[in-house]
């Protein structure tokens, strides 16, 4: 049985988790190109996975929708669906988090209650696995075109700011699911049956007093 503690913790870390990758989505940074320094210009390329951006140091930024015209590339479309599948399966987890808390008393049977919040892990643990898929694809490309000595520096893109976001929250989303199937000793609320009969000794012992 998962104690409330852990759930706690666990409701915690893949909310942070959750948030964090609707923030790596939005963000469109997830591989930039910097300018090359023996060239005049110093314009950036971001690349996210809806816009591409090019920016212009403290200057401005214009970003272009990806369309037929404009297409990203395969590794940034696969990971489009797969963070969209992300985003909505970590609310679903959590949503059966919130239903199987003892505080709301959805269910009655306290099994219910147990399976459904080892449901929510099952759910986390697997949306965080799914994660890493492309996020190991856009890695690898990046990684591979970095120390690639074919390309120029102005061709060589490193990893942005969201990615680095995505890898987190994976993190995050694993270590909740992680929390919620298995039971950490650490982790145990007290029972409420140690605490009991030292209030009845208590009253026992006032009562002796009086006496």
């Amino acid at each position: 049985m998962v104690f409330s503690k852990q759930e706690a913790i666990s409701f915690s870390v893949t909310t942070l988790g959750w948030m964090g990758a609707i923030v790596s989505c939005v963000l469109p940074i997830w591989r930039v190109t910097f300018p090359d320094d023996e060239t005049d210009t110093d314009v950036s390329v971001w690349e996210g996975l809806w816009h591409i951006c090019q920016a212009q140091a403290n200057r401005w930024i214009q970003c272009t929708l990806y369309d037929t015209r404009l297409q990203a590339a395969q590794d940034i479309k696969v990971s489009q669906v797969f963070m969209v599948i992300c985003t909505i399966g970590t609310w679903l987890g959590l949503l059966l988090c919130v239903l199987g808390d003892r505080r709301f008393e959805c269910f009655m049977n306290r099994n219910i209650e147990s399976t459904v919040m080892k449901v929510a892990g099952g759910v986390f643990l697997s949306v965080g696995l799914l994660v890493l898929v492309p996020l190991s694809w856009v890695t690898h490309n990046v990684i591979h075109g970095f120390f690639n000595p074919l390309l120029g520096y102005s061709k060589k893109v490193q990893m942005g700011t969201s990615l680095y976001l995505a890898w987190t929250s994976s993190v995050l989303l694993l270590l909740g699911g992680i929390l919620l199937c298995v039971n950490i000793p650490a982790c145990r609320d007290f029972p409420s049956s140690i605490k009991i009969p030292g209030v009845r000794l208590s009253r026992a012992n006032n009562n002796t007093s009086d006496a």
